[in-house]
């Protein structure tokens, strides 16, 4: 049985405590990187994944005189080979910190993915609780079949270490399909380092359980991140794991695409045209037993 590919909304979250110990929730992350993150599980899960630093990277932190938010927009394209239905995305996101314990984050994107197209729109706090303690909560929803019609997230977080540059997270969530009938929930564990040199590893394990058919899925992901804020920074992340269903969507014969594993692999660079703007450009090449997916996107982003 094929299943509806949940490509799901955008939740994006950054959260800057001292030291610029940035931290993404996690939430959903499409937009530069032409991606929703999903529960494992869903269908084409490595496309779905959040790109930790990306967001990290983007977000104004305190130390930044006159910076307390961002808004960036972007467009993506991928090609799909092996499947059908090649993907057109465009995507505004926005960041803003209303007090030093606060960030909210929103987004809005089109999707055309499989032949269909969606609008989705998330909105996510971070909510300092300490010098030590922050929590996250977030809710989006989408319009297309391989959207989530409804995801709910929420997590905790905390800093280790004199310095706290040890941060260490798990979060829940809950997802309904844009077909109304599959469910997921999926219980995320993440670990990050920020190094006095500046550069920030990540890594993280996400465990889904999809309804119905009782499917259970593992993926586990790596975020490097290196360069100067203000002027370059880079990054690339590795994920790889197993995903329940293919979608429906793709193309493809059903007999056999239940739970099976796939790779994904995304460079970024992100650059500061001057001190409160500038671009952000990434690929991706994503493979599983059945099709592969190149793509590549851009936006530009501003600082205020």
């Amino acid at each position: 049985m094929h299943r509806p590919s949940h490509t799901s909304s955008t939740l994006w979250g950054a959260h800057a405590p001292p030291l610029q110990l940035v931290v993404l929730t996690g939430l959903l992350g499409i937009g530069g990187a032409c991606a929703a993150q999903v529960a494992p599980g869903v269908a084409d899960l490595a496309a779905a994944q959040p790109l930790p630093l990306e967001a990290a990277a983007s977000a104004p932190s305190p130390e930044t005189a006159g910076s307390r938010g961002q808004i960036e927009a972007g467009v993506g394209i991928a090609h799909l080979k092996g499947a059908s239905g090649d993907w057109r995305d465009g995507y505004v996101r926005a960041m803003y910190r209303v007090a030093p314990e606060t960030t909210v984050n929103a987004e809005l994107a089109s999707q055309g993915h499989f032949h269909q197209r969606g609008t989705l729109g998330a909105l996510s706090v971070l909510q300092d609780l300490s010098p030590r303690w922050f929590v996250m909560g977030g809710i989006s929803g989408g319009t297309a079949d391989f959207q989530y019609r409804m995801r709910v997230d929420l997590g905790g977080y905390r800093k280790w270490g004199d310095e706290r540059r040890w941060v260490t997270g798990v979060s829940l969530m809950k997802g309904l399909s844009g077909d109304h009938v599959h469910r997921d929930v999926m219980l995320r564990l993440t670990a990050a380092y920020y190094a006095p040199a500046g550069w920030i590893a990540e890594g993280g394990l996400a465990l889904n359980h999809s309804q119905p058919g009782a499917v259970n899925a593992a993926r586990g992901f790596g975020v490097f991140t290196w360069g100067t804020r203000g002027q370059d920074l880079w990054s690339l992340r590795v994920d790889h794991g197993r995903e329940a269903y293919l979608p429906a969507g793709a193309g493809i014969p059903a007999g056999g695409s239940v739970s099976f594993s796939s790779t994904e692999v995304i460079p970024q660079w992100r650059h500061w045209l001057g001190k409160d703007h500038g671009f952000v450009a990434s690929l991706q090449y994503y493979r599983n037993p059945y099709y592969r997916r190149t793509g590549a996107s851009v936006g530009l982003f501003f600082d205020f």
